[in-house]
């Protein structure tokens, strides 16, 4: 009996020390996070655009999601057109979908000239970009110069209104942009959650299908004497 007692004790032993071992080699939930917020290369920058627009969908829907959202960029350039008009013209009446149209539609009916209610002519011009761009800078350019793109994000538009970035200075002395966040407003969600950041290391990165910058030009009549 005191010999088996001696082999259970040794066996006890044995088992508490392996479990210990294979618990220390695995890392914990904090040093996984702390190893994945690696320190800037250089200075962080956090910019967002100024005097946004209000937006909210009329109804929680993707297609309404396309039409607040270029209500919103037009109105940031003083240009009203609201979002009713742009359900009637897309979709012909408020009809709920979850597919915006194609790129191409989605162009294709918008673009051209319109007359406010203040009697100014304006033309409109679309530009549609699959994906997201290599150089960082076609995305951080508009936000820091005050424009709203569009960012086609899991099959609804949202408005591109901020980022943060690293900007630092490879071994070769190149300036270096390494994007880490971009801010969005999701027209679809209340107005005290619409705000979106979307980090650009998380796999939410690869629901971007792409993005669309729209420029409103005032157009002066020509008139011509009889």
């Amino acid at each position: 009996m005191r010999i088996l007692f001696l082999l259970l004790s040794v066996a006890l032993v044995f088992s508490t020390t392996g479990r210990e071992t294979a618990q220390s080699s695995e890392p914990s939930s904090t040093e996984q996070q702390e190893k994945e917020k690696l320190p800037p290369k250089g200075v962080i920058h956090l910019q967002d655009v100024k005097d946004v627009p209000i937006v909210h969908a009329g109804q929680q829907c993707n297609n309404f999601s396309w039409a607040a959202s270029l209500a919103a960029v037009l109105a940031a350039q003083n240009v009203e057109i609201k979002q009713d008009f742009w359900i009637d013209k897309y979709y012909g009446g408020d009809v709920c979908l979850d597919f915006i149209g194609s790129p191409e539609e989605l162009i294709k009916k918008a673009e051209g000239e319109y007359v406010l209610d203040d009697g100014r002519h304006v033309a409109l011009k679309l530009e549609y970009f699959a994906g997201l761009p290599s150089n960082a800078s076609l995305l951080l350019v508009p936000i820091m110069s005050d424009q709203i793109l569009i960012v086609f994000v899991g099959g609804r538009a949202e408005l591109l209104v901020g980022a943060m970035w690293d900007d630092y200075l490879s071994n070769r002395g190149e300036r270096m942009i390494d994007l880490k966040e971009l801010h969005l407003l999701d027209p679809l969600l209340e107005a005290d959650k619409q705000r979106v950041i979307l980090d650009t290391r998380s796999e939410d990165l690869s629901k971007v299908t792409g993005y669309l910058k729209v420029t409103a030009t005032e157009v002066h009549q020509q008139y011509w004497p009889k």
